[in-house]
């Protein structure tokens, strides 16, 4: 098992520095890098203490622009990304544990895994979103309706927009 833990966790050490590869630096903001990504999709988003942002958010106004950066920097105050880094890394020594005493119960473990790490993260949009609601109030409700996620659904990363407004409240 200790060789599967050894070949497992690089990857999962460097996976935010490999998500960087491709895209621009632009400045930083303390300790805080900030890169763009060549999409015009509007989307930003927090890895580690880096900043991404797209072409497509650039072409926002700038309301909507501080709208989403509350959104993403709630992420960083809420250290959201190191939780859920911590809890892949107990996922992965969970799963080799129980590869060793029986695959099919590795297997389950990996599928409630999958499961759970997509709760956990619209868990965590939910509260970035009650933080960021906090600093730009209604701001945040607008870009939600203009650029949530639809549908959502138990496999999204993403709750659906009509719950994010409710979860904010009338």
């Amino acid at each position: 098992m200790n060789i599967f833990i050894f070949a497992l966790l690089p990857p999962l050490l460097i996976a935010d520095k490999l998500a960087l590869k491709g895209k621009k630096f632009l400045f930083s903001i303390g300790d805080i890098k900030v890169f763009l990504e060549q999409s015009n999709d509007v989307n930003a988003y927090i890895i580690e203490k880096n900043l991404i942002i797209t072409k497509g958010f650039l072409n926002l106004n700038r309301e909507e622009q501080k709208a989403i950066l509350a959104h993403e920097l709630s992420h960083l105050i809420l250290n959201h990304h190191s939780k859920t880094k911590l809890f892949l890394a107990s996922s992965i020594f969970i799963v080799l544990f129980l590869f060793q005493i029986n695959v099919v119960f590795s297997l389950l473990a990996l599928v409630i895994t999958f499961l759970l790490s997509k709760y956990l993260s619209r868990k965590q949009e939910i509260e970035a979103d009650r933080l960021a609601y906090k600093m730009v109030g209604d701001k945040l409700k607008s870009v939600i309706e203009k650029y949530g996620d639809k549908e959502g659904g138990v496999f999204s990363s993403h709750p659906a927009a009509y719950i994010r407004l409710k979860m904010l409240g009338p």
